[in-house]
């Protein structure tokens, strides 16, 4: 048992709960089996009503304890959210967990989405058996996270690995984060979807009655779209100049990519591989990997955050979320 907060940390059965922007997902994880999955609108009267949405599916359900992915930061202790720019309400000091507990009377632990994402990529995904790997998730906008010897770092806050709010255009558009030209305003899902909504503008074949997605975007460049293209690929050198720069850093040279948005990046890598052969001699060969567990990976990492793994052959599966 690891003890928290609330007390100790349970081996059983576990809710992992990834909440988004749109669409907030669950899993319901019993050992190495996944009982039960399911998704769900996100509340948009905010964090209350997220936190009461929570409660009634693990009310439903026989669970041990609850982990919850967010996109934002937390609070230092990892109780309380503070930064979730891209989800309707009032976020800031919100005391999550604690919520959560009252109405359930299950231990609940909090991370970031994509440190949960990473955690259940490095454990049963892609990069399992792997120790020193970068994940980005591209979705509304852009996470990171960064595994150093077989373990996700996460840091007070849950704050380490934000790819996407490094500066890709200095003065660009502004962020939700509060600077100017980060990754995601270039190359994150709500930028892209914004763009090749412009571009239809532009040309008067706009659809007035359903916005423009990313999805949208992808579809119009493998058909051969020429301004579908050329937005895909300014995305991609942006994402390859910043990958090159963390790899760097961090003497790393493997990359998982996955999230919603993910299919925009089997366009973007022709752009994004010559970015990462100019620094060759510095960071040698890259290997670019794509996430194995789909949209529910946020999910699994927040129910393996709030569980003891067992050891195992696997060393990776022991270490993953440790607070």
């Amino acid at each position: 048992m690891v003890a928290t907060r609330s007390g100790p940390r349970p081996a059983g059965s576990a809710l992992g709960v990834d909440i988004g922007a749109t669409n907030t997902k669950w899993v319901h994880r019993a050992g190495a089996a996944v009982v039960e999955r399911g998704t769900l609108p996100t509340p948009a009267a905010g964090p209350a009503q997220v936190a009461a949405a929570i409660a009634e599916i693990a009310g439903a359900r026989t669970v041990e304890a609850i982990g919850v992915a967010l996109p934002g930061h937390l609070s230092p202790d990892l109780r309380s959210t503070t930064t979730i720019p891209n989800v309707d309400g009032d976020w800031q000091d919100f005391p999550l967990a604690d919520t959560i507990e009252r109405a359930t009377a299950k231990p609940v632990l909090l991370m970031n989405d994509a440190r949960a994402f990473a955690s259940a990529e490095l454990a049963l995904g892609s990069a399992r058996g792997r120790n020193d790997v970068v994940f980005m998730t591209m979705g509304t906008g852009i996470g990171g996270a960064i595994a150093l010897g077989g373990r996700v770092l996460r840091g007070p806050g849950d704050r380490i690995g934000e790819i996407g709010h490094m500066t890709a255009v200095p003065g660009g558009a502004p962020c939700g984060c509060g600077a100017r030209g980060c990754l995601e305003t270039v190359a994150g899902g709500r930028a892209l979807a914004a763009l090749w909504s412009r571009a239809l503008a532009s040309r008067g074949t706009a659809d007035q009655d359903r916005p423009a997605t990313p999805e949208d975007l992808v579809r119009a460049a493998r058909s051969g779209d020429t301004t579908a293209r050329e937005i895909l690929e300014t995305a991609a050198t942006a994402v390859g100049a910043i990958l090159g720069s963390v790899l760097a850093q961090l003497g790393v040279s493997v990359v998982v990519v996955g999230g919603g948005v993910a299919p925009a990046f089997d366009l973007m890598r022709p752009g994004v591989e010559p970015a990462l052969l100019d620094r060759r001699r510095l960071i040698g060969p890259v290997t670019l990997m794509a996430a194995e567990l789909g949209s529910y990976a946020g999910a699994m990492g927040a129910a393996l955050n709030a569980t003891v793994r067992p050891r195992a052959a696997t060393p990776t599966l022991t270490q993953l979320g440790a607070n």
